[in-house]
């Protein structure tokens, strides 16, 4: 065993507290977890990154994620495979997103910003219901299309995307 996987061994009661408490401070409602933590703590060790999992390994067809040894009913799938049934819905809409969007966040920005989700936690809010920096509180649309070198037509789709990954995070607060 190396170094690094013995850390997340031994990381991973810690991360399972940290889970409950999110729970608990949601008012013990299973919605109110980090999407993004949970994916972290219970499948990002065979899965890797939900983004990356989401658009290498699953599709969208009329609207339903589907997978590709799991066709029928992904979602029943998901309730029975290390996360039950109270955590489906949540788990199942982000894959969904993820694998409807185009990786822009994680060409243009990662470098620099880490995951879309630790930037999120780390420097995002929102302020009468605008995503804002919390260093700059300017509205996230309009520092972005100074930043970074993005598209004009771009600003839009990290807009959505960061905003989308903030309410993941946050589910529940």
């Amino acid at each position: 065993m190396t170094v690094v996987s013995r850390c997340v061994e031994l990381m991973r009661p810690l991360r399972a507290f940290a889970l409950m408490l999110a729970v608990l401070a949601g008012h013990g409602t299973a919605s109110a977890i980090d999407q993004h933590s949970f994916w972290d703590d219970r499948c990002h060790e065979c899965h890797g990154h939900a983004g990356a999992f989401a658009r290498r390994y699953l599709r969208v067809e009329a609207g339903v994620l589907v997978g590709r040894h799991h066709t029928k009913d992904l979602k029943r799938f998901l309730g029975q495979h290390q996360m039950g049934p109270n955590h489906v819905d949540g788990i199942y809409a982000m894959l969904l997103a993820q694998a409807s969007t185009s990786p822009l966040y994680q060409e243009k920005c990662i470098g620099c910003h880490r995951t879309a989700a630790e930037f999120a936690r780390a420097s995002l809010e929102r302020r009468d219901g605008v995503v804002v920096g919390r260093k700059t509180q300017r509205p996230l649309a309009d520092f972005l299309r100074t930043h970074g070198g993005l598209r004009a037509e771009d600003v839009a789709s990290v807009v959505e995307s960061l905003t989308r990954v903030l309410g993941e995070v946050q589910s529940g607060h």
